[in-house]
């Protein structure tokens, strides 16, 4: 019956609603900047070098990924390398992979919920898991992104969470769990979010039921920081070992999660000597201080996060609009969409911590309310977020739903019975979304009658193929070789990907100069200033879709002597020629101020 749920839920049914009728195909920027990275390793062979030849300037394309995500796609492509090339296989491993991962996560959140749920009532996780919106994002057919994988991770980590012996004597929930962790922050330091609170819930544990909980918060910390020493030295080039980097693993994160285990070994045991709640408070309190200085004294960079890496000057040209990096908080049916959930189990964890019944489970739900505290308030900050936060709000809303139809069996019988379970899995599971659309109708309210009357012709979309295979044919070639294009920054990784030429914008933080470059280049009013950026980087052509949805990272201003809208307006300067023949809506200028 799962199997039959995950097909439905999961396949078949978002392939019936998909829009794009290129389904099987991959989807997003960093889709395609992912496999063309995947690529690039297996033509190469150059293991420690993430960087992708074809993008930004002239040292390309510098991407902060790291290697596991690579080595997953590369092990599902494995079975299909001898029936095609490889390059095909690799990208179907990548479309198949969110479908694979899919199915993963439906299995390892209903494994993780088995301790407080009644194996009849399971199946309603597949539900809750399928009518998560941002689950349904991040796990669509042909989305590679290593964000699928964190979210299985993040649903592992916490089943053996719940699993933990209190008695301390079994540690290997424990070490399994700062393991999975661990290589969580490998594959991502976005996944910081849950072992920050992971690791404060295990140390409040400690600090409310004393001893037991130093063992399985040393197993805990061994396991991520033994993890993360792994991370660094296989991903890390050895002549980097030492160098801080605060978008991917380094030795700066193999230090922060090295405090806690050194805690652990070394300090814990001296601050139960009060025996009180007190005394272990003030010795983990002084602790943290300490490494909080050594922290801002070696690695103030852990403060900031990956922006750290990143131009601050691309925040207002990027960042600012780009939907992942966007709050929750301004729009209240995001917010009851991607929290209503999660926040009915922060509420039922303060009734289990705060009652008499479930006092088996109090350690489970002080690590799951942190759980589901932290990222709920990130996400209201920053939207990527919600999708652990969804993860964890599914976990936590089946004992819910367990103890309100274990409510309902006691209260009624016969078709009543059924009758009110079915209306409580409904609440619970539909809710939500239910609720998110009645009050983004009524914030919307009722359009005025002219305003039905008036209709837009629907705007021709840009199709990356269809201008690929314009700039790959040899009539437009030449025999010139590789070419360079400016072009809309959202659309670079898939003009890389499907064709061989070089192309100067692509979304990654680290390539702040040639975004910045891009954006002054497009935006210019005085045309030297282009001539001069056109000429930095040998530019042949500028290729631009005048509906890309980030048109509005070029067009801050309608003046008609801004670049862009000159381009998009036909009022061309002489160096500047049009390509006639590239497929509509595409708009092609070549570029002749080179050979002046």
């Amino acid at each position: 019956m799962f199997l039959l749920l995950w097909l439905t839920c999961f396949v078949v049914l978002p392939a019936q609603l998909a829009t794009d009728p290129d389904i099987f195909a991959p989807k997003q920027p960093d889709a395609f900047m992912r496999l063309e990275r995947v690529n690039t390793l297996v033509e190469t062979g150059n293991w420690y070098d993430g960087h992708i030849a074809r993008a930004a300037g002239a040292e390309g394309a510098d991407i902060h990924w790291t290697r596991p995500m690579d080595l997953l796609i590369l092990g599902v492509a494995a079975p299909l390398v001898p029936f095609m090339q490889t390059r095909q296989a690799i990208e179907i491993a990548g479309v198949a992979l969110p479908a694979l991962m899919s199915l993963i996560l439906v299995f390892v959140c209903i494994w993780a919920v088995m301790p407080l749920m009644q194996p009849g009532n399971l199946f309603s996780i597949v539900i809750l898991l399928a009518v998560q919106p941002i689950i349904q994002n991040y796990f669509g057919i042909g989305r590679v992104d290593h964000h699928m994988v964190l979210a299985v991770l993040t649903a592992a980590v916490l089943g053996y969470l719940i699993r933990l012996d209190k008695s301390g004597s079994n540690s290997r929930p424990a070490l399994l769990a700062g393991i999975l962790t661990g290589l969580g922050i490998w594959i991502s330091l976005e996944f910081l979010v849950v072992y920050v609170p992971v690791t404060l819930g295990l140390g409040v544990c400690w600090l409310l039921w004393g001893t037991s909980w130093r063992r399985i918060n040393r197993d805990f910390a061994l396991g991520v920081g033994l993890a993360c020493l792994a991370a660094v030295l296989v991903d890390v080039s050895p002549d980097n070992w030492l160098t801080a980097r605060y978008d991917r693993i380094s030795i700066a994160q193999l230090f922060l999660v090295s405090c806690p285990a050194v805690f652990w070994i070394l300090v814990a045991k001296t601050s139960e000597c009060g025996g009180t709640i007190t005394a272990r408070m003030v010795g983990a309190g002084l602790f943290a201080i300490v490494c909080l200085a050594l922290i801002k004294f070696w690695y103030p960079g852990l403060f900031i996060g990956p922006e750290a890496e990143a131009d601050p000057r691309i925040a207002a040209i990027w960042y600012d609009n780009v939907s992942e990096m966007l709050p929750l908080f301004t729009s209240i049916r995001k917010m009851i969409l991607f929290c209503l959930l999660p926040f009915c189990g922060i509420v039922y964890g303060l009734f289990v911590l705060s009652g008499k019944r479930h006092q088996e489970q109090r350690h489970t739900w002080v690590l799951l309310s942190l759980v589901l505290v932290c990222t709920g308030a990130l996400a209201l900050a920053h939207m990527r977020t919600a999708l652990y936060l969804s993860v964890a709000g599914v976990i936590a809303a089946g004992p819910l739903m367990e103890d309100v139809l274990n409510a309902v069996s006691a209260r009624f019988s016969g078709w009543r019975k059924g009758a009110t379970g079915l209306l409580v899995r409904a609440v619970i599971i539909l809710g939500p979304f239910s609720l998110a659309v009645l009050v983004g109708a009524f914030a919307n309210g009722l359009k005025p009658a002219a305003a039905t009357t008036v209709t837009q012709a629907a705007e021709t979309e840009c199709t990356v193929r269809d201008i690929a295979g314009f700039l790959a044919d040899d009539k437009f070639i030449q025999g010139r070789g590789v070419l360079r294009f400016a072009n809309n920054l959202d659309y670079g990784p898939e003009l890389i990907y499907r064709t061989r030429h070089h192309f100067l914008a692509v979304p990654y933080h680290r390539n702040g100069e040639t975004i910045l470059d891009t954006y002054d280049l497009m935006t210019a009013v005085e045309f030297s200033r282009s001539r001069d950026l056109l000429g930095k980087y040998g530019i042949d052509y500028i290729l631009i879709c005048p509906n890309a949805s980030d048109e509005t990272y070029f067009r801050k201003s309608a003046e008609a002597s801004v670049l862009y809208n000159r381009l998009v307006n036909g009022d061309l300067p002489e160096e500047l020629v049009p390509v006639e023949a590239a497929p509509k809506p595409w708009m092609l200028f070549e570029y002749r101020g080179n050979a002046m």
